[in-house]
């Protein structure tokens, strides 16, 4: 599943799909099958104006991100501990003493640090290890580049827990579950980015996770955010490719029994059977 949810999404992403709807039609023209391209290609252009200008993506992306009610700082004293995905460092580290690449999502790890400092008392876990279909050899993973970024201030095992084997949100949470063994009396912290925030609570809280949500990197705010179109084509195929993979993510991960419809980014309901890898 994980090898073909990366090749179906290659196709399917928004950015990805426009172009190939382009690339299609400049083919059929060089058949002499004018028609055929000429729509081929008007189409692809008025679906790339939508998605790359129009406020589309924040349409998709307000009711992921404003989903679930997030945590306070009272709710990080005394829990059990704090949970971070990947996303915020890079694993592509050439050697110890090279500076740390930091990833996309990097507020991840800086706010998990924040509140580490805050809350010396609590551990910390890092989840993920390497999204990429081929890896050669031994090379560095996030955990490993985790592990540096949180030593360089003072947390390290046995307070520092690596989780360094998962490829995506899922294994995310049945790998961590596997390590930490939560109890239904503790409360976690989970640290994401706000558009990922939803998915991941269901697919932790299925694991037997009480989960207090700790959504960062809001893309999107109040209704203004509704009505204002892009100025950058860029910014408006980055939002919708999120959006496009969080939605179909909820919808596959339903449809796998991954969670039950009543969790789905909410409060802990009965776990529901989670399937394999």
């Amino acid at each position: 599943m994980f090898y073909l949810s990366k090749l179906v999404w290659a196709v399917l992403q928004p950015s990805n799909f426009i172009a190939l709807l382009l690339l299609l039609g400049i083919g059929l023209l060089a058949l002499r099958k004018r028609s055929a391209a000429l729509r081929l290609i008007v189409g692809a252009t008025a679906l790339y104006v939508v998605v790359a200008f129009s406020p589309l993506a924040n349409w998709l992306l307000h009711p992921l991100e404003h989903h679930v009610k997030p945590g306070t700082e009272r709710d990080v004293t005394g829990a059990a501990g704090i949970i971070v995905l990947g996303g915020g460092i890079s694993g592509a580290i050439p050697s110890e003493d090279r500076a740390i690449p930091m990833g996309g999502a990097i507020e991840r790890v800086t706010e998990t640090l924040r509140l580490a400092v805050r809350h010396p008392e609590v551990p910390v876990i890092f989840s993920g290890g390497s999204g990429l279909i081929l890896r050669f050899g031994d090379e560095p993973n996030e955990a490993d580049a985790a592990r540096r970024f949180f030593a360089g201030f003072g947390i390290v095992p046995p307070r520092l827990q690596l989780e360094d084997r998962s490829r995506n949100t899922l294994e995310n949470a049945t790998l961590s579950a596997a390590m930490l063994q939560p109890k239904p009396d503790q409360r976690w912290i989970l640290v994401t980015s706000a558009f990922h925030i939803r998915r991941a609570t269901a697919l932790f809280e299925a694991q037997g996770f009480k989960v207090v949500p700790w959504p960062v990197g809001y893309l999107t705010n109040g209704s203004d955010d509704l009505r204002q179109p892009f100025g950058r084509g860029s910014e408006g195929l980055r939002r919708m490719d999120l959006a496009t993979k969080e939605w179909l993510g909820l919808f596959v991960s339903w449809l796998r029994g991954d969670f039950s419809p009543a969790q789905n980014g909410g409060n802990l309901v009965e776990p529901a059977r989670v399937s394999g890898s």
